[in-house]
């Protein structure tokens, strides 16, 4: 069986309960908190000791002790566990034999963080949770049904505009994202209701949504920068080649009179009002103007790693080479 949605997968678990689980689950991931809490919600379940947990790596993957623990018997009752984290690591080889023949006795529970090929194989024994294509958009819903969830199991409501503006605010990623409600809910204390300006209070926008919010300034509307440091340059950087690289692809795009229904293909992770907004400006910048960008972004990110420590001329310069001729 495969899931692809992270509610249909728990309400699995809970039907399973006690006695009708998978021996083999395969939990596919990207974000590691995610992960870890998928790893959690199967081991809550199935209720077994500690001692009869046995957790590796696919760094160093070792199939003979894996398959030795899951064939140890307890003298005090329950089944053995295996779990294997980070299973993408380990040798092909590896991969491919450890859900060649079905298990019987015992639970093997892995996670990798990208596609290994074997969905196919763990599917035919067990239960897969695959979120690795997950849309962006897809994500965005998710976290928003879990924050109106922990927020009604908390026994409060929410203002509209307060899961708008914490997207606004924060990567969205769950970890950052629990944390930042947890912090709302104890914040009100004995309020019924989280309003906006809770979150304005407590809830600081962190750096990559900075960092993406200027990339998008200075690519798409000209913007000027503020003073830069050697974190902030840096971290800059992998913003500005991204929305370069999304105007090339959008300009490409026109530049060829590709149809629209093309497009998903080229652009499979693109939020629709992204898409709608981005299309007329990179009619307008054109190709060159995004191919320039990105030898630019190459040229200065080379010299501020041969010597240069003038991040702030750097990227001045930057923006001068680029919109000088783009505008």
């Amino acid at each position: 069986m495969r899931y692809s949605n992270r509610a249909a997968f728990a309400k699995s678990l809970k039907s399973a309960a006690p006695n009708l689980f998978s021996h083999v689950y395969l939990i596919g991931i990207a974000d590691d908190y995610e992960r870890s809490q998928a790893f959690d919600a199967i081991l809550r379940y199935l209720a077994t000791p500690d001692r009869l947990i046995q957790r590796f790596s696919g760094v160093d993957l070792n199939l003979k002790e894996v398959f030795n623990h899951l064939q140890t018997a307890s003298l005090f009752g329950g089944e053995p566990i295996v779990c294997i984290d980070e299973l993408e690591k380990a040798a092909k080889k590896v991969q491919q034999e450890l859900f060649a023949e079905p298990i019987t006795f015992g639970y093997l529970i892995a996670g990798t963080r990208s596609k290994t090929g074997l969905s196919a194989a763990a599917e035919k024994h067990g239960i897969v949770l695959d979120l690795l294509d997950e849309k962006p958009w897809e994500k965005e819903k998710r976290l928003q049904e879990q924050f109106e969830s922990k927020v009604r199991n908390a026994g409060k409501s929410a203002r509209a505009e307060v899961i708008h503006l914490l997207f606004e605010r924060l990567d969205k990623d769950s970890a950052t994202f629990d944390s930042e409600v947890d912090k709302l809910i104890a914040y009100i204390g004995d309020r019924s209701q989280i309003l906006p300006e809770d979150v304005m209070a407590i809830s600081t926008a962190n750096r990559t949504y900075t960092f993406w919010q200027t990339a998008e300034e200075l690519i798409w509307e000209g913007r000027e920068l503020g003073p830069m440091d050697d974190t902030t340059f840096h971290g800059l950087i992998p913003a500005l080649r991204s929305q370069l690289q999304l105007g090339l692809k959008i300009a490409s795009l026109l530049e060829q009179n590709a149809p629209r229904d093309e497009w998903a293909g080229v652009l499979p992770k693109v939020f629709p009002k992204t898409l709608e907004k981005r299309t007329p400006q990179a009619a307008k910048l054109g190709s060159s103007y995004f191919q320039r960008g990105l030898q630019t972004l190459f040229d200065i990110e080379l010299k501020s790693r041969t010597g240069s420590q003038q991040h702030g001329a750097l990227l001045d310069f930057f923006r001068a080479k680029i919109h000088v001729h783009g505008r």
